[in-house]
């Protein structure tokens, strides 16, 4: 029975394909339930990426042209080359981990202060895609109207 299940997990191994989603900018939180246009192809955006916290910008990588900047407070968020959302707020990006409906999960590298080069991954949350983000679940809750039932 052992050897059956082994085997399974080998060719569910071999057989599985890496995930290459779409990258592409999204300017409102809504822009994640849209199907984007594939048919048109000469344009696909293939990477984006922070020059950090303290940068204004995102550059952004065509196919067919050059880079582009483009300023982190004109854009929601962006959608990676794995499919994983991310969120630009405050000239950082906060990657979604879990959204319910009810409230947002969000997860931030920040430095660890006692080394250079050591981060850690905080949690954040946020009432709704479009709320503040905070440390703190409790703090985010607040913007909950009374009698409101969180799932």
């Amino acid at each position: 029975m052992n050897a059956r299940v082994y085997l399974f997990l080998v060719l569910a191994c071999l057989s599985g394909k890496p995930v290459s989603a779409q990258w592409r900018l999204l300017y409102h939180s809504q822009d994640i339930n849209k199907q984007q246009d594939t048919s048109h192809t000469t344009n696909q955006i293939t990477s984006i990426e922070s020059r950090g916290v303290l940068s204004k910008y995102l550059v952004v990588q065509y196919a067919q042209i050059k880079r582009k900047l483009i300023a982190k407070k004109s854009v929601w968020g962006l959608v990676d080359g794995q499919g994983a959302i991310w969120r630009s707020y405050q000239k950082e990006l906060f990657l979604v981990l879990r959204y319910n409906g009810g409230w947002v999960e969000y997860v931030v590298n920040r430095p660890v202060r006692t080394r250079l080069t050591a981060t850690y991954a905080a949690s954040m949350y946020s009432r709704t895609l479009d709320s503040k983000i905070t440390s703190s679940w409790t703090k985010a809750m607040e913007e909950i109207p009374p009698g409101h039932i969180s799932r």
